[in-house]
């Protein structure tokens, strides 16, 4: 039986500098992000570049200025929307529905709910390494 590859999700970048741990890779908006339905959330898809630091040991096979692609595994980049789309959109549901019975000043409800999201990613901060610790890219160079 052939073992089938779990599907990836690759951007085009140069390498910017490598070292003993890590290489810093810049990657740019993709031409076809213009047509993507997700680019409103996709921060791929601003027209600016972006900087990723992959977790690496230096081979010796990739060096500042080559061409590369950042590879992740798809099911890593679901794991990311989830956690930084999806959960809070599910806390801002959840409390805009319940926190009226609580309080009847819609207000009130308004800014608890954003403030309760707001919590959520400022504890996403504070965890911002062990996070980035189960994320995986690698670097393929472009032959």
């Amino acid at each position: 039986m052939k073992h089938q590859e779990a599907p990836v999700i690759k951007h085009a970048g140069r390498v910017l500098s490598v070292t003993s741990v890590q290489t810093k890779v810049e990657i740019q908006a993709q031409t076809a992000c213009a047509a993507c339905h997700a680019r409103a959330v996709c921060g791929a898809s601003n027209d600016e570049s972006r900087i990723l630091t992959v977790r690496r040991p230096d081979d010796g096979t990739v060096k500042p200025g080559d061409d590369v692609n950042v590879v992740i595994r798809q099911g890593q980049g679901f794991k990311a929307v989830f956690i930084a789309y999806l959960v809070p959109l599910f806390i801002l549901l959840v409390l805009l529905l319940t926190l009226p019975l609580f309080f009847e000043n819609e207000l009130v409800t308004g800014l608890g709910a954003l403030g309760f999201v707001a919590l959520y990613y400022l504890v996403l901060a504070q965890f911002r390494d062990r996070l980035n610790s189960g994320f995986v890219f690698t670097v393929e160079k472009i032959n």
